[in-house]
């Protein structure tokens, strides 16, 4: 609980600052908060943690040194430059992501669904403010990262690169910041949604997912989950897709646009494998109405009714 607070009073502080150390000083509280919640008794964690603290530390260096060159006046392309770096290290951004794919593996579901959403948001404010023109190299190689998911069974990695691929995503928008925390709010009660199902059913891998005698609302909770966060419609995913396409169709990218499309087919391909995984074996239908509870009704109508009213949302913002 104190952890928590901690790191919630180190976003706040990011959000709230006006300066630049201050902004670090905010960063560098959210990440000494997140290192004791990835303790565990998985004998990696300690070795994931310091992967973690010395990722994290690099980053820190390189954010201190970028506020020093532009305090000294030097050139405002390698101050942008540095920044920028620093930045995308912190977020597990392309082409800086390895980090995020050697630590998760040995976390546990709440560390990860932290890492991977509540950890993004002050690099993101951050990002925004840098208004950095450098960012079209991480957005197609972070989008590109898709193709790694295709050969992975590790559902930790999975969700990795889904990450990845997300954050290719917020940085399209990052120049909006109310559409960017929009984006990563949906996002998170997706993954969030989605981890507690990994972590009811005990999944670590895709063969499990065939193989398990679960209740069969569960595998039908993780197929609606899984088809929301591959960006189907008109689960609440794919208004996440839209709004990212309408801003980069705004601004005239027709190359982002093209791979976003090629990709965004490829993710989709890929979670369609892991659906069909779920329903493979399901029960009768009386056996489904015995052991329901109403968080899972609660998870499978929350995805494929918030999608018209951010539809609506969308819509006043035009």
């Amino acid at each position: 609980m104190l952890l928590g607070s901690t790191m919630m009073m180190g976003v706040i502080m990011v959000i709230c600052s006006n300066n630049w150390i201050s902004m670090w000083s905010g960063l560098e509280i959210v990440m000494l908060s997140f290192m004791p919640f990835m303790q565990n008794e998985n004998q990696l964690s300690s070795e994931s943690m310091m992967k973690y603290f010395i990722t994290q530390s690099i980053a820190s260096t390189l954010f201190l040194l970028s506020i020093s060159t532009m305090l000294l006046g030097d050139s405002m392309m390698v101050t942008e430059m540095i920044m920028t770096t620093s930045i995308l290290i912190k977020l597990g951004s392309a082409p800086f992501h390895n980090w995020v794919m050697l630590t998760i593996e040995s976390l546990k579901t709440l560390p990860i669904t932290v890492l991977l959403t509540i950890m993004k948001m002050p690099p993101l404010l951050i990002m925004h403010q840098i208004e950095s023109s450098l960012l079209v190299i991480p957005i197609i190689l972070g989008m590109l990262t898709a193709i790694s998911c295709m050969n992975q069974s590790s559902v930790r990695k999975i969700m990795g690169y889904s990450s990845i691929y997300n954050m290719s995503l917020m940085l399209v928008l990052v120049k909006n910041l109310i559409l960017t925390y929009s984006f990563i709010i949906v996002y998170s009660m997706m993954l969030t949604m989605f981890m507690w199902v990994i972590k009811t059913m005990k999944i670590s891998h895709l063969n499990q997912l065939v193989f398990n005698e679960f209740n069969p609302w569960i595998k039908m909770n993780l197929f609606i989950n899984m088809l929301s966060m591959a960006g189907f419609p008109p689960l609440m995913g794919f208004f996440n897709k839209i709004i990212t396409m309408q801003i980069l169709i705004t601004e005239n990218n027709t190359i982002v646009i093209m791979i976003m499309a090629l990709t965004s087919m490829l993710v989709m391909m890929f979670y369609m494998r892991m659906t069909f995984s779920t329903i493979i074996t399901l029960y009768s239908f009386k056996k489904w109405m015995t052991n329901t509870n109403n968080t899972m009704y609660f998870s499978m109508i929350l995805n494929t009714t918030l999608m018209p009213i951010m539809s609506n949302n969308l819509s006043l913002m035009n």
